[in-house]
């Protein structure tokens, strides 16, 4: 389930961090996002957390408990000398020196890839083949009906003819005049109703109103007697202004990564920047020196450099070093090695 929530994060965010175990570290290319694994950023910073707790609607505790149980799958697998699946982001692995190896999910898929299987040879079409027609039976012809000869009938009386005009015409003529003349009156009379309501809402309203104007009500309603003043007593406790309430705010700590002691080397770093590729780490190994400061570069076996500003024999100077710098670089972190 957290291979989900890692997978669904990448888009939006630079670093993924597993608390405790390692982080996914995302770059932007020309082809795409190049992904990798560090396993020196380990601190929380609640991005992974958070989205447990949103989707599945617990809290921090229960959060944590399936971080913890994420990693002991983790290394359950590379305990049995198997790499990782973390599903649409890649493959963890554990080398021989204890260090974490990654493959990409891109990589992975284009290995080993199932070939086509062969495609069924297509059965051969069977034609349907009908059978010869029936020769066509003699049809029975019909008996011919005998042939009567037509009786003669009497010839039809004539229709007196018409007049060309008929008083029926008239009579629609007038019978339509009577409708319009009575449409015309059933308007005129909604009309004059229609008119008379409105003249009397605006009567009744100027009446309301001149009445509320010149106080007509009050004249004849009794006068009432004004209540007598109440007396107010301040029951409010007295407040001790003197006393503050004051918050202890605990200053912030630096994220800190351990890595095997040199002894004959300054052990406490301050480090600025982390690259893959080494001319990057040189270029902003000149960009530092030129801002004053004396820039170093130290590379692990995993193949990252890092480019240390400040070096220290203390952790407290260190730490000190890193509070006065913070508001000028706050993506410093301390490595010691």
């Amino acid at each position: 389930m957290l291979s989900k929530y890692i997978k669904e994060l990448i888009p939006t965010n630079s670093r993924i961090i597993i608390p405790d175990f390692g982080a996914f570290m995302i770059q932007d290319t020309p082809n795409g996002k190049v992904i990798s694994f560090n396993d020196f950023l380990k601190f929380n910073d609640s991005v992974l957390l958070n989205r447990i707790i949103t989707t599945e609607k617990v809290d921090a505790t229960k959060g944590k408990e399936s971080i913890k149980a994420y990693i002991a799958e983790i290394e359950a697998a590379f305990k049995a000398g198997e790499s990782f699946a973390v599903e649409g982001v890649g493959y963890l692995s554990k080398d021989s020196q204890n260090n974490i190896n990654f493959e990409q999910d891109e990589t992975a898929k284009s290995k080993g890839k199932p070939k086509a299987s062969a495609k069924p040879k297509a059965e051969p079409k069977v034609e349907d083949v009908k059978p010869a027609s029936a020769p066509a039976e003699p049809k029975a012809e019909a008996p011919k009906a005998p042939v009567t000869e037509p009786k003669p009938q009497p010839a039809a009386a004539a229709k007196p003819q018409q007049p060309a005009s008929t008083p029926k015409s008239n009579t629609h003529i007038n019978n339509s005049y009577i409708n319009n003349t009575m449409e015309i009156k059933t308007k005129d009379k909604t009309l004059t109703t229609v008119l008379i309501i409105v003249a009397a809402l605006v009567i009744v309203g100027v009446l309301i109103w001149l009445a509320i104007d010149f106080n007509w009500f009050g004249r004849f309603m009794p006068a009432k007697e004004a209540p007598a003043p109440v007396e107010v007593i301040d029951t409010t406790p007295a407040v001790d202004t003197t006393a503050v309430d004051t918050l202890e705010v605990a200053e912030p700590e630096p994220v800190i990564v351990e890595e095997p002691v040199d002894p004959s080397s300054k052990h406490y770093h301050l480090i600025a920047g982390s690259f893959q590729v080494e001319s990057n780490a040189l270029r902003f190994q000149e960009d530092m020196r030129s801002r004053g400061y004396e820039a170093v570069i130290l590379t692990r076996n995993t193949g990252y450099h890092y480019v240390s500003i400040k070096a220290f024999d203390t952790r407290a100077e260190a730490i000190a070093e890193w509070r006065n710098m913070t508001l000028e670089n706050p993506n410093l972190w301390i490595l010691i090695k």
